[in-house]
């Protein structure tokens, strides 16, 4: 038996230097609490204006517009023109409250299960990959804060690699696969799958102003990806290896749905996308979407699996290979 012997000094500096460190510990974690308490009491003040603003305009929560999406009836449209007519409030657009209800809300500890993940997933590599992605948080002034061993990072880039890592590891993919994204929001996730997996073959679905933004993003993020504004119409004479959404086609009008799924989801040999419809509706988020069962019509070999972590009541993946 080796028996190890502390004299009282070494175990008093010892005791001290763990306070101190527990100490730190909790400071971080009072600040954490401090700064996420502002930020919800700066947001309060925006979400009831906007319930306001919605009430004067008679707007509903979610969209009951056929041929559109449910940030259409929110004042996300409204932001972007802003973002896209003034380049210092572009600089900034990671922090607008009007942007940010749509995208861009991931929580510090949501951001922290998806750490997690991309740990368990990756326990070699992963504070190298997620070193390398914070190239993510180069444009628009996102929000951050400090993880364990990998320093401060938006928790949306945390979310963006652990999807990564799940569409690869649900999917048979390379750097080759020509990929669509229904709703490609900033260009996020598209930045990450080019930048872990060499994807270049990028087709971009969304609203004009959108894909507007997400090239002044992708450009200031070091990306070689440029996004054209594919008209619908015309999808049906291309063909994709796969294709993904995270959130976006769930919440489209069903005639919106259908139009995808004619013209791009069926034309794709793979399929990857988080949904927020289609299963419950306790968020009220399902009227005027198509259903589950209503999709797999179209998609025999759908399979469903579950959102990790599970961000909203209603969440759930569905994929097809």
């Amino acid at each position: 038996m080796i028996t190890i012997r502390l004299k009282n000094k070494d175990f008093v500096e010892l005791c001290v230097h763990s306070m101190v460190e527990s100490t730190k510990i909790l400071c971080y974690k009072v600040f954490i609490m401090l700064m996420y308490l502002l930020i919800e009491v700066r947001d309060f003040s925006f979400r009831l204006r906007n319930k306001v603003r919605r009430l004067a305009q008679k707007k509903s929560t979610f969209n009951e517009t056929q041929g559109k999406s449910d940030s259409q009836a929110t004042f996300y449209e409204q932001e972007l023109d802003k973002l896209l007519e003034n380049k210092k409030r572009l600089s900034d657009f990671r922090r607008k409250y009007d942007y940010r209800e749509i995208l861009e809300h991931v929580t510090y500890a949501q951001g922290s299960s998806y750490y997690d993940l991309i740990k368990k997933n990756m326990p070699q590599n992963y504070i190298k990959l997620i070193e390398m992605n914070k190239e993510n948080d180069l444009f628009g002034n996102p929000y951050k804060y400090r993880y364990p061993s990998v320093g401060k990072v938006n928790p949306s880039t945390l979310r963006y690699i652990s999807t990564a890592l799940d569409i690869f590891s649900t999917v048979s993919l390379d750097e080759d696969s020509v990929i669509a994204e229904i709703g490609v929001g900033y260009g996020g996730q598209a930045a990450i799958l080019e930048r872990m997996y060499g994807i270049r073959n990028y087709s971009a679905f969304d609203l004009p102003p959108v894909i507007q933004l997400s090239n002044v993003y992708l450009n200031n993020v070091n990306s070689k990806l440029k996004f054209t504004n594919p008209e619908l119409s015309r999808a049906k004479n291309n063909a994709w290896d796969l294709v993904i959404s995270n959130y976006a086609f769930s919440e489209l009008h069903r005639d919106l749905q259908l139009s995808y799924i004619k013209r791009v989801i069926t034309r794709s040999k793979s399929g990857y996308m988080i949904m927020n419809s289609g299963l419950s509706n306790i968020t009220g988020r399902s009227q005027g979407k198509l259903n589950l069962d209503e999709i797999r019509k179209y998609i025999p070999n759908l399979k469903v699996k579950e959102e990790v972590p599970l961000t909203g009541p209603d969440n759930y993946i569905i994929y097809w290979n």
